[in-house]
């Protein structure tokens, strides 16, 4: 059994050509360094790297994803491996979905960078709930971590940080302004959302881990019902569950939540 799991996505836009994206999340990484950080610090790191070697494995169990336990990895390691397969692979685009480093630190934050420094390919980095606060990664997401998008130019890549489990008045509003381009559109958000088409995909997850339709405010409640309506939206990207759930968002909506990075899987996704 190979590290890296691939799960196999198409989705059909009618383009003149495909294109490939690759999207890996929650690899949870934790580093320190010897010589610059204080005991309490390293002390930290330690044990998170170890509530995360059980927790990939539960994870796993739950969602019965296969798992070699002889490929528990480092999380550095795990982050090294999905680089170099993406590098590999050569996709239009990465999607980092969120939860990549387990919570900043100079040294996690150090080890992010030079890793994202190594792809060959244009990138995508949206915050999840552990890169908080999102101001401390504004280099990565270059300039908005908030509402990002890449235009491939047959469609557009779209990013809103929900790490809060909400939509804001400006994300809100910026996306109103990008469908008036009215390009096909990918979304990507870290936090999935759970609506009246999924409800027996999420039946063991708390509530931690979605935003409900029928449970938010009213900014959230309105975005989920403007993407439901869209017809420029085709299909959503997540992270966050930590197991592969693959739902209706709506009619004709696909949300495709990405397991875990540190079991090495991906989501190779193939738009044409």
């Amino acid at each position: 059994m190979n590290f890296i799991q691939e799960n196999l996505v198409r989705i059909d836009l009618g383009l003149s050509k495909e294109y490939s994206l690759i999207q890996f999340n929650d690899v949870h990484v934790v580093t320190y360094d010897k010589q610059r950080d204080d005991l309490k610090a390293i002390e930290k790191a330690i044990q998170q790297e170890k509530i995360w070697m059980k927790q990939r494995i539960d994870f796993a169990q739950i969602y019965n994803e296969p798992f070699d336990s002889k490929l528990m990895l480092s999380s550095t390691e795990c982050l090294n491996q999905l680089i170099k397969y993406a590098n590999g692979n050569q996709p239009d685009l990465v999607i980092l979905a969120g939860d990549i480093i387990d919570y900043y630190s100079r040294s996690n934050y150090d080890f992010l960078v030079k890793s994202i420094r190594k792809l060959k390919s244009p990138y995508l980095f949206l915050c999840g709930n552990h890169e908080s606060p999102s101001e401390n990664f504004l280099d990565i997401c270059q300039g908005d971590c908030d509402f990002q998008f890449v235009d491939l130019t047959e469609f557009l890549v779209v990013s809103l940080n929900n790490s809060n489990r909400k939509i804001s008045q400006y994300q809100f509003e910026s996306f109103q302004k990008i469908l008036s381009m009215k390009k096909p559109i990918i979304l990507v958000m870290h936090v999935p959302i759970l609506t009246e088409y999924n409800q027996t995909e999420f039946p063991k997850l708390e509530a931690y881990f979605s935003i409900k339709y029928d449970d938010c405010d009213e900014i959230t409640l309105n975005f989920i019902e403007l993407v439901s309506s869209s017809a420029e939206v085709k299909a959503l990207l997540c992270g966050h569950t930590h197991g592969s759930i693959t739902s209706w968002f709506a009619p004709k909506i696909v949300q495709y939540c990405c397991s875990s990075g540190l079991i090495g899987f991906v989501n190779k996704i193939t738009v044409g």
